[in-house]
């Protein structure tokens, strides 16, 4: 996936836009997108800031940034065109096709698929009809390198993705084969990542040796789990290709609908590695489940 160019420099400042006033967001804030649910799952949009608390390292921060306003995303579509997918090849390009139809002002998608290697088939583009004319000029077939693939197209909407709000959606059956990285070495680059991860599943009933097959099946539910759940994505496991238009409606809802919490770190991070994070929100009135990335690596300057 390397490019002919260079990465892009991050800016020094992002001017967010509320009801009221004009934010600049310093470098030194950890800014956070959340999303809160009931216990009925159904996403709570009313929330104010006092209705949260932070804790980085299990310490309490003061929250300097809140948002609720919907935010430009930067998303990849990340797509397993091995030969074990091809059955699933229209309804995957229809859920991709769906998701760049629904795009806002100052959206930009880009497109990997991966076989035995992931390859960068479309950069990111403000555009759908680039997706949509790369989606459909795909060959699908040849082996897996999954977690790789999930590596890679972090990494690049990470550097090269212009929004602050950054995610990538993985669409594949595990059948895991070819990967250069493995579990812990992912799951520890992808904290240096401020990109939430989606994965899409379709596990294998068959025992035939791959990532989700019967003998391996819940320690792969596990893994994708974990990869959710560490960057503040979700992972979705549809019985049939049939579910995906409303996964992906539940996906393009999740990013429009999440709040943005900032703070800067009353301790100093610098020379530390991973920190973790928590994020509690209460109304009073209800249990409430929040979901967010565990944490962060104190970048340069931090």
């Amino acid at each position: 996936m390397a490019q002919d160019r260079s990465p892009r420099k991050p800016p020094k400042a992002e001017k967010t836009t509320t009801q009221d006033d004009v934010f600049t967001l310093d470098t030194n804030l950890v800014v956070l997108d959340v999303a809160v649910f009931d216990q009925d799952n159904r996403f709570v949009g009313n929330l104010q800031k006092e209705n949260f608390r932070v804790f980085d390292e299990q310490v309490q921060q003061e929250i300097e940034y809140f948002s609720r306003e919907e935010a430009p995303v930067s998303l990849g579509f990340v797509l397993d065109t091995s030969g074990s997918m091809r059955p699933h090849r229209t309804k995957v390009t229809e859920a991709v096709k769906f998701l760049t139809r629904a795009s806002k002002p100052g959206d930009e998608f880009f497109l990997v698929d991966f076989k035995n290697k992931a390859e960068l088939a479309e950069e990111f583009t403000p555009r759908p009809a680039d997706i949509e004319d790369a989606v459909d000029n795909i060959v699908w077939g040849g082996g897996t390198a999954l977690l790789d693939a999930i590596q890679l197209s972090a990494e690049y909407a990470d550097k090269e993705g212009k929004n602050r709000r950054k995610a990538i959606i993985v669409i594949s059956d595990g059948d895991e084969r070819d990967s250069y990285y493995d579990r812990r070495q992912m799951i520890k680059l992808l904290q240096e990542y401020q990109v939430q991860v989606y994965v899409i599943g379709f596990p294998d009933e068959d025992d035939g040796g791959g990532l989700f097959n019967r003998s391996t099946r819940k320690r792969s539910v596990s893994l994708i789990n974990e990869i959710a759940g560490e960057t503040g994505g979700r992972a979705f496991f549809p019985k049939s290709a049939d579910e995906l238009q409303d996964i992906v409606r539940v996906i393009n809802a999740d990013l429009r609908t999440q709040y943005s919490i900032g703070f800067s770190p009353s301790q100093d991070g610098r020379g530390t590695t991973f920190r973790r994070v928590t994020v509690r929100a209460e109304d009073g009135k209800r249990k409430l489940v929040v979901r967010t990335r565990s944490g962060y690596t104190p970048r340069k300057g931090d």
